[in-house]
């Protein structure tokens, strides 16, 4: 009889929710997961919930861990009514699970903190005392990582809503709802097909919105380095997968920077300090298995 404990798993994402069960994470990132299209929350969460369901009948599960599109009020224990998905707005994770699962663990935080934990646990972070991780897909957000825990204040850090100066010949008026050209306006996976009139994945490496690409996402470095100091900078989300962006970032925030922080890893060794996810496209779903591990050990109703 296997000891250690089967958690679930759920990546909530703004098109899909990727759902896993495991106990290791390496179970979580090599098992195929079952994915369900993000709808209405009834619709979503019936479907989710079904399948842990079964999966829980056949062999208990000891915690759930969900790493959640944002904001997220905290205070509130619900996804915040300014989330651009306006039909989870006011959504309750813990609510609608305990309705299934009772008092049963449940970790509970953002995709990119979440993301963060599993790069600093098993991924490009370890190792480091301060990380941030950047996730560039329909949107942009962050999180930052100190010692294994994830920052939170009045809620969170929402790298995507920073402001970076536009540049030149960019009349783009930005996806923002709420702030029109924030970074997340300007430079998302959205903004991209919008500006563009093409997904992302449709244009060429040489196209030129990845030079644009590149100069906002530039700058947030920038911004995120000069404010946070962390040791290791990860960028995710399949944006960041497009061939070449990378480079272009690295290059330029080695120009930006100007030699103002007398430091290797922004500048001969910048291609270390600022890396793709050591786990991929797994950093979500198993940022939510470190989550349910956490919870674990925290115990029943544990956040």
């Amino acid at each position: 009889m296997n000891a250690t404990p089967l958690v679930g798993a759920i990546e909530a994402g703004g098109t899909k929710m990727v759902c896993a069960v495991g106990r290791t994470w390496r179970e979580v990132r090599d098992t195929p997961a079952h994915v369900v299209p993000t709808t209405t929350p009834d619709e979503t969460m019936a479907r989710v919930l079904d399948w842990f369901a079964a999966r829980h009948a056949v062999t208990p599960l000891s915690a759930l861990g969900v790493a959640s599109f944002g904001p997220i009020d905290f205070a509130a224990d619900a996804i915040a009514t300014t989330t651009p998905k306006e039909l989870w707005r006011g959504f309750r994770w813990r609510q609608a699970i305990a309705t299934r699962f009772g008092d049963l663990p449940l970790g509970y935080d953002t995709d990119t903190n979440a993301a963060g934990v599993a790069e600093w646990r098993w991924g490009a972070a370890r190792g480091r005392d301060v990380s941030v991780y950047v996730t560039v897909g329909t949107g942009i957000g962050g999180g930052i990582v100190v010692n294994g825990v994830p920052i939170h204040g009045l809620l969170h850090p929402e790298f995507g809503h920073m402001f970076v100066p536009r540049q030149a010949g960019d009349d783009f008026v930005g996806t923002c709802p709420s702030h029109g050209d924030c970074l997340e306006g300007l430079a998302s996976g959205e903004a991209i097909a919008r500006r563009w009139r093409r997904a992302g994945r449709e244009l060429d490496a040489n196209h030129p919105a990845w030079e644009l690409e590149s100069s906002y996402l530039a700058l947030a470095v920038v911004n995120i380095v000069m404010i946070t100091s962390p040791q290791i900078v990860v960028l995710g989300g399949g944006v960041m997968g497009v061939e070449g962006l990378i480079e272009r970032v690295r290059h330029k925030v080695r120009t930006a920077v100007n030699g103002y922080l007398p430091r290797a890893e922004l500048s001969t060794n910048v291609d270390r300090y600022l890396v793709t996810p050591g786990l991929g496209t797994y950093s979500g779903v198993v940022g939510a298995f470190a989550l349910a591990q956490r919870a674990l050990d925290a115990g029943p109703a544990s956040t």
